[in-house]
């Protein structure tokens, strides 16, 4: 009951200074959207620009460091300057919101000074401290509590699945990793108001927060599950009456397309507010401890109010643009699909023939494998770095002949095939009007020919069939580029680190959890393709497609093609509406 008593409190809060709470986050959201994200990205690829940098990924972060260090201090000066934004944006809502609660008439430039005095006042350890306290926080980014200038800070879903599927016990030891972060993040809940608010060291701060949560830490936390329940539960329940009342408008053609504006605009303004109302909440629950009062000035403060008008009216009128453009068909294109390692969900062997043989029948725009280069120097269809997994023989393949590759077995799903030699995987795809999608194996044992040797064997044969080819290592496009110019060459990215690399590959494949529009529309700006990687879920199918992906690849190929049928089928609206539902993401 404490834990309902504490959300009812702020929940009353809420509503008492609505429109005040809201102008502040949409304000803040406004300036980070339109002006913070824009400016840290030319920063950062002003940076890599200068150090004649054309990317930046894992595989080439030692080389940086090792070989361009005022580049890589250069992008650490931006990480702090990251940690500095988040800071004053926590800051600046915290204390925003503590002076509306004290009914204090404010300007906002009074606002800037304190946080002003907050960012002078801090030792340059905080940065390291504020590293690991947003980290912290992360847990609750899904009930309000969040910054979209931490937005990159996630595990790639590429690497859950590979400890999950593979290394159980490390994902397990991640779960419980998490749970600890979670904890903790619960019991420094009140670091930073403690800091902002009663000018306590950090280390202070960390003591007394733990103390303020000591024994508390279910009923704090339960403030923030019931808050997610009701603003779950209410918007849902509003989505369920806006798609009964489509499903009849859809029986009645003069009405159908207007009606299908109108819900449609109106989902879109209910998941703005549930996202002020779970900002708002959060804050205040952080705030629920805090006693600074701030004094009541007697000047009256403009109301500004024909900015929040024309800002309404534009907010209404893109909506508005978007939904009748998003019914009439223009907005996207059903993407290519793509089946990972030859498969769909579980039908053979990954990269084995039989596979492609079965998954082929459902007619994928490629099947994507991949090659690896052999002892004698011949090319191998394999994935993973050793036989350990699949033969269980603990050699590279590059420790053996072809011949000794292709007569050993390997076993997955139940199933059992040989390793398949290039030269018969890209014959039998030949013959059934299949086109590959070639991954280069970046891996140890590769001879410095790998690219270009098998440009000279495979290329023409390559550039007949349609096939593309990609690598997580760029050295190989750029290789692939030289010697097979009219082969579509994409680099592959396991992170949205910096936007869209200066790169000569026609078009990059990028891992999906970080994959956002404005990488979409700058690469598509600049002439060049995105492919999203691995994409097993129905809901991140349709997310993908909604932020205009080229091409999807996946385990699961028949659920792809089942998505893209719901997506773009000449449906009712309210089935078009109910996909945008199920893909809608937070605005804030």
């Amino acid at each position: 009951m404490g834990s309902f008593r504490l959300f009812k409190e702020q929940n009353s809060n809420f509503w008492r200074y609505f429109w005040k709470y809201s102008q502040v986050i949409i304000l803040v959201e406004l300036l980070i959207n339109f002006i913070l994200v824009p400016t840290l990205n030319i920063l950062t690829n002003w940076i890599l620009m200068l150090g004649g940098i054309k990317y930046v990924s894992y595989t080439n972060l030692l080389s940086i460091i090792t070989k361009r260090p005022l580049v890589f201090i250069g992008l650490i000066m931006v990480l702090l300057l990251i940690l500095l934004l988040v800071f004053s944006q926590f800051a600046l809502v915290l204390i925003s919101f503590q002076a509306i609660k004290s009914k204090a008439n404010m300007k906002w430039w009074d606002y800037l000074k304190t946080i002003f005095r907050e960012i002078v006042s801090l030792p340059f350890r905080a940065f390291g401290f504020f590293l690991i306290y947003f980290l912290l926080i992360t847990p609750f980014v899904g009930m309000g509590f969040s910054s979209n200038l931490l937005s990159k800070v996630k595990v790639p879903q590429f690497i859950m699945d590979w400890l999950f599927t593979e290394h159980l016990p490390w994902g397990i030891t991640l779960v419980l990793v998490y749970i600890i972060i979670f904890y903790i993040g619960m019991r420094w809940l009140f670091v930073l108001p403690l800091m902002i608010f009663d000018n306590r060291t950090i280390k202070n701060a960390l003591h007394h927060s733990w103390r303020m949560t000591k024994g508390k830490t279910l009923y704090y936390l339960g403030a923030f599950v019931i808050s997610f329940i009701v603003m779950s539960v209410i918007s849902f329940a509003m989505f369920g009456i806006i798609l009964a009342g489509q499903l009849g408008f859809d029986h009645v053609s003069v009405i159908q397309f207007p009606t299908a504006i109108i819900n449609l605009t109106l989902v879109q303004l209910i998941n703005i507010l549930s996202s002020l109302y779970a900002t708002s909440i959060s804050t205040l629950i952080v705030l629920s401890q805090t006693k600074t009062q701030y004094i009541q000035t007697a000047h009256k403060n403009r109301s500004h109010k024909w900015f929040w008008i024309l800002l309404a009216a534009a907010t209404i009128f893109s909506f508005v643009t978007y939904d009748t453009i998003y019914f009439k068909g223009w907005l996207m294109e059903p993407p290519v699909t793509i089946s990972h390692r030859g498969v769909d969900d579980g039908n053979g062997v990954q990269n084995s023939i039989p596979a492609l043989e079965a998954t082929s029948k459902e007619k994928p725009t490629y099947i994507e494998m991949d090659v690896q280069e052999t002892k004698d120097h011949q090319y191998v269809v394999y994935h993973d770095n050793t036989l350990k997994g699949l033969a269980g023989i603990n050699k590279r393949p590059s420790q053996m002949t072809l011949d000794e590759l292709t007569q050993t077995q390997i076993h997955e799903n139940d199933k059992t095939a040989y390793i398949a030699s290039f030269d018969d995987y890209l014959n039998t795809a030949t013959k059934l009007h299949q086109k590959l999608l070639v991954e280069f194996k970046s891996v140890k044992g590769n001879s410095n020919g790998f690219v270009t040797n098998f440009a000279k064997k495979y290329g023409a044969q390559l550039q007949k069939n349609g096939d593309m080819v990609h690598s997580l290592k760029y050295s190989y496009i750029e290789q692939s580029k030289k010697a097979m110019p009219k082969v579509a060459a994409n680099y592959i990215l396991s992170f949205n680190l910096t936007g869209v690399p200066i790169s000569d590959a026609d078009g990059f494949t990028m891992e999906y959890s970080t994959l956002n529009s404005s990488f979409i529309d700058g690469s598509h700006a600049l002439n060049k393709k995105v492919y999203a990687w691995t994409v097993n879920d129905s809901t991140d199918m349709s997310h993908m497609m909604f932020i205009d992906v080229d091409g999807i690849i996946t385990d699961n190929l028949s659920d792809l093609k089942a998505e893209i049928k719901s997506n773009f089928s000449q449906s009712g609206y309210a089935k078009r509406i109910y996909n945008y539902i199920l893909q809608m993401q937070s605005p804030f």
